[in-house]
């Protein structure tokens, strides 16, 4: 379940999970012969592949819902809901639902008047409250601090009454700005010490829900009965739920999942929410993290791509359980929904299933489409990061996605110059000039349903710098507008392709996520054949053409990250000179 941005989508990029399935799945039929599917009335896509070769089964759950349908001020809920939808229902991960929904009355009650204290109070002088309140904290005596340590309800409660109620008493420059404490509507700082009494109050009942939570409950019930892979990833397009498991555990699934997506309990939501907050700031820590969303967000001005999927962290903060509530019932719903199953079961067994457990599932809205276009780019764009580790260079150039004519030969250009021993990047820059510690990556993101990114990725090695590291890219890009893809280059990525192709079909996993995929993108397994065909089309001139009209300069988003630069002293200047 945390396992969630990079490696979800890595795993659904570059339009190959849609695009590398062959027209044959095994030596009795063709893809189309083989896979069944069945719309229920409220407009679930149920999606079955019968395949025998073991007894054991896998699932996929996907919403055609990601980051992209977030509204303002909510982003990062889809992300989040992941979290949630482990937590159980009104019937598992509780010991008495009846008496744990009061308690949660009254957590959405505090968190709410919480919110509205925060939005009053605005960031910058909560900031400048907080940091006094923890000057004043960490003044106690050691035995004190120790105590209210252990009891967060209780350390607020201490503060409290550490902090005057006097303003007077306060910091004597506050006092000179005393519109930073009180103006003609609000008295501040007494919001403020309300904000904590319900900070305390929160606390309190976050403890006394846990006397009815059973933890992890449905992971444990899966892994009774032998389950595999039980996880969940969210993208900017979707978000899915897996699990594999053995043969008889069919109908075990059906009644779990219908019940998790028809009766979720987003119990424990507060101290999740830390959780997230503390995901984020691992990830502003992680200097790849920090130059894919530092790229992403210079890239894409308008549309939601351009957003991170975990969210913003003043979002995040100020984010309710009824805010979850509303975004959860809004789409996740199985009119945007598409259950994929895959290996040893009976067809017609599993849509008779499916439509028992979730055939009475009432339909919502259906997600929207992004309708926000990226405007043309007028030129490079180029932003520095500052981060304590080793240097790297990201290049993103903006293109199209299947079913646009240059996607395929977008996809093409991308394995001549990155995929493999052979490429282009990993025989020039790598090997005979030794710029790079490893072969420069090529890729896209941050999604495959609208226009994206084509990212190029390198880290200089030893000396070498990053101009020289960009330089050589952009030459190896400019040699492939005037010296076409040989026949021998393309041929070579065809057969790797359809090797892949070939690996993914052994696999009731790969398989499922292909066709999972499909649907994301769009809408509809069977262009999975479509997109491979053409693909396999693509000529070398079709390279050559797409590369001359998208990797351009003005086209171009360029992201480095540096070392931070050492300030010095005064007397080490003097030194110096």
């Amino acid at each position: 379940m945390r396992n969630t941005v990079i490696t979800a989508v890595l795993l659904i990029c570059l339009l190959l999970p849609t695009v590398l399935q062959a027209v044959s799945l095994s030596d009795v039929g063709t893809l189309e012969d083989r896979v069944e599917e069945c719309v229920l009335d409220n407009g679930l896509k149920v999606v079955v592949v019968e395949r025998h070769m073991a007894p054991v089964f896998f699932t996929l759950i996907t919403f055609r819902v990601g980051s992209c349908q977030e509204l303002p001020n909510h982003s990062g809920l889809s992300h989040f809901l992941e979290h949630m939808l482990f937590k159980g229902t009104k019937s598992t991960g509780t010991r008495d639902y009846e008496k744990e929904k009061p308690i949660m009355e009254e957590l959405e009650r505090a968190a709410g008047e919480i919110r509205n204290i925060r939005v009053v109070l605005k960031p910058w002088r909560l900031e400048l409250f907080d940091e006094h309140a923890t000057t004043v904290k960490a003044s106690l005596p050691q035995e004190v601090r120790e105590v209210i340590g252990s009891d967060e309800a209780a350390g607020w409660r201490t503060l409290i009454d550490q902090l005057p109620t006097d303003v007077t008493a306060l910091p004597e420059d506050w006092c000179r700005t005393p519109w930073l404490l009180a103006d003609r509507e609000h008295n501040y700082w007494e919001l403020y010490l309300d904000l904590i009494d319900k900070r305390a109050q929160l606390a309190d009942l976050i403890v006394k829900q846990r006397q009815y939570i059973v933890q992890t409950e449905l992971g444990g019930i899966y892994d009774e009965h032998g389950a595999r892979r039980m996880n969940a990833f969210t993208s900017t397009d979707q978000t899915t739920y897996m699990v594999g498991l053995p043969s008889n555990c069919l109908e075990l699934w059906m009644f779990l999942e219908s019940d998790r997506f028809r009766n979720p309990v987003f119990r424990e939501f507060y101290s999740e929410r830390e959780v997230v907050m503390e995901e984020l700031r691992m990830g502003e820590n992680d200097p790849d993290d920090v130059m894919y969303e530092t790229l992403v967000k210079t890239a894409f001005t308008a549309h939601p791509y351009g957003r991170p999927i975990i969210g913003w962290m003043s979002d995040i903060k100020l984010t309710t359980s009824s805010d979850m509530e509303e975004h959860f019932r809004r789409y996740y719903a199985p009119n945007n929904c598409q259950l994929t199953i895959v290996g040893d079961v009976d067809t017609e067994e599993a849509l008779r299933l499916a439509e028992r457990y979730f055939g009475t599932w009432p339909p919502s809205e259906l997600a929207h489409e992004v309708t926000v276009f990226e405007p043309e780019q007028n030129g490079e764009r180029r932003v520095t990061v500052e981060h304590d580790s080793e240097p790297q260079l990201r290049i993103g150039f903006h293109v199209p996605v299947a079913p646009h004519p240059d996607a395929y030969a977008l996809v093409m250009a991308n394995f001549v110059l990155s995929f493999g021993r052979t490429s282009r990047f990993y025989r020039s820059i790598f090997v005979e000039q030794g710029l790079t510690g490893s072969s420069p990556s090529c890729w896209s993101e941050p999604g495959d349903r609208y226009p994206n990114l084509l990212i190029m990725n390198a880290k200089p090695k030893g000396t070498h710098t990053l101009e020289e590291v960009e330089a050589a890219i952009l030459m190896e890009l400019e040699k492939l507008k005037e010296e076409p893809v040989t026949q021998r280059e393309l041929e070579r990525v065809k057969n790797r392709l359809n090797m892949w192709k070939l690996d993914r079909l052994r696999s009731n996993y790969r398989l499922a996520f292909s066709l999972s995929s499909a649907f994301t993108n769009r809408g509809d397994w069977r262009t999975i054949t479509e997109d491979f065909d053409r693909l396999m089309a693509v000529t070398a001139e079709d390279v050559q053409r797409v590369v001359r009209k998208y990797f351009t300069a003005k086209n171009r988003t360029v992201a480095t990250l540096v070392r931070p630069a050492v300030e010095q002293t005064g007397e080490a200047a003097q030194v110096g000179g």
